[in-house]
């Protein structure tokens, strides 16, 4: 009786162990969703009664704040879109740490799947009807606790694309898929290169798909242009 006892712990211990591991990884994920769901323009829009989605390019992120409301609402757009991202993964990094013993997940993949949570939930919040921004300050923020150095040469390619081509939209892209590169080129300083560069490819493609609608008017010669002068935007 006491061998068929051991045997049914023996069985149901790595099933119950692998359970708990799935929970936290699920329960990070929603964590993240919802704080990633925590759009800045939207609520920064309630306090000052409009809604940015009704103005402008109708993306609801820092540059259309910028750009409707001014320099300071912009700002704070931004630092906030930034920081959820960050903080997004430093809570999941924590939940984790404290709550598992020996996962049977690295690290990484509960990092990787929160942030992704985050960023889609910046995209399409739960709170704001599923209209959300494209992604760029969160995706930032989760690159900034991850990798931070990687971020020096992204934010210099997104300033020479600036420079030499005037669209946000387009500098922000080439930033994010120019992210494998830069971590192909940096492999041998960085501690997990293979499954970071998996995750930079994937970030691409969701910030590539964020600003189809930024591709489309570039190709129709109808995107907004930002002037290097400090007096006005170029149309």
């Amino acid at each position: 009786m006491i061998n068929q006892v051991s045997t049914v712990g023996i069985i149901l211990f790595p099933l119950q162990k692998k359970f708990f591991d799935m929970y936290q990884l699920a329960l990070s994920i929603l964590i993240s969703y919802l704080i990633g769901s925590l759009n800045a323009s939207l609520i920064l829009g309630k306090i000052k009664n409009y809604d940015v989605r009704k103005h402008g390019s109708g993306n609801a992120g820092a540059t259309n704040t910028y750009r409707m409301y001014g320099k300071i609402q912009g700002s704070i757009v931004f630092c906030f879109d930034c920081l959820k991202g960050f903080v997004a993964i430093r809570l999941s990094e924590s939940l984790i740490l404290t709550g598992l013993y020996n996962p049977i997940f690295h690290l990484d993949v509960y990092l990787y799947f929160s942030a992704l949570s985050a960023l889609i939930g910046h995209c399409y919040p739960l709170w704001f009807q599923f209209r959300g921004g494209k992604g760029a300050a969160t995706g930032l923020g989760i690159f900034l606790y991850l990798e931070p150095l990687l971020v020096i040469p992204s934010l210099l390619i997104w300033i020479l694309s600036l420079v030499t081509f005037r669209f946000v939209g387009l500098s922000t892209i080439l930033a994010f898929i120019s992210l494998p590169l830069i971590i192909f080129s940096f492999k041998d300083f960085i501690g997990r290169p293979f499954s970071l560069l998996i995750f930079s490819i994937i970030l691409g493609f969701l910030i590539v798909f964020t600003h189809r609608q930024n591709i489309n008017s570039m190709l129709k010669g109808t995107e907004h242009r930002v002037s290097l002068s400090p007096k006005s935007d170029a149309n």
